[in-house]
């Protein structure tokens, strides 16, 4: 009988530890991908598709980035040029699209080039990526008369 609590606590104390190595791989993957910058939960929908993916959204000096939810990758999943991406009027996710994680988000069709996608994203963060979107990036046209 000893041996089979032993084996329990033993597997017990390894779940525990997986546990918590996943929980810091997690946090120390965000924090580095967020490299002092602001990151936001975002969904994203490719166009033709019904199903939203949910990631993290990080507005760049000239390039808005989006990273999976999950996974161990440090590189941006989608990115999209600041002077190339236009985004269009948000509307209001109904109810039987809306993400449980983005209560009262708002869809957003952007287009890129030749890509057009959807972004959900809530009001700040609405706000938030149009004026950066609008706003000239650091350098840019600077010594214009």
């Amino acid at each position: 009988m000893p041996s089979a609590l032993v084996s329990t606590e033993i597997v017990i104390g390894l779940l525990l530890v997986i546990v918590l190595v996943v929980l810091g791989v997690t946090y120390l993957r965000r924090r580095y991908i967020a490299g002092g910058q602001q990151l936001t939960l975002c969904g994203y929908r490719a166009s033709g598709s019904d199903r939203w993916h949910l990631g993290l959204m990080r507005l760049a000096d000239n390039a808005l980035e989006w990273y999976t939810l999950g996974g161990a990758s440090l590189r941006p999943k989608r990115r999209w040029r600041r002077q190339t991406l236009l985004l269009e009027a948000p509307r209001l996710l109904p109810p039987e699209e809306s993400l449980a994680l983005l209560p009262d988000a708002y869809a957003v069709v952007c287009t890129d080039r030749h890509e057009t996608f959807e972004l959900a994203l809530q009001g700040p963060d609405y706000t938030a990526v149009r004026s950066w979107q609008e706003a000239a990036p650091p350098g840019y046209n600077v010594n214009v008369a």
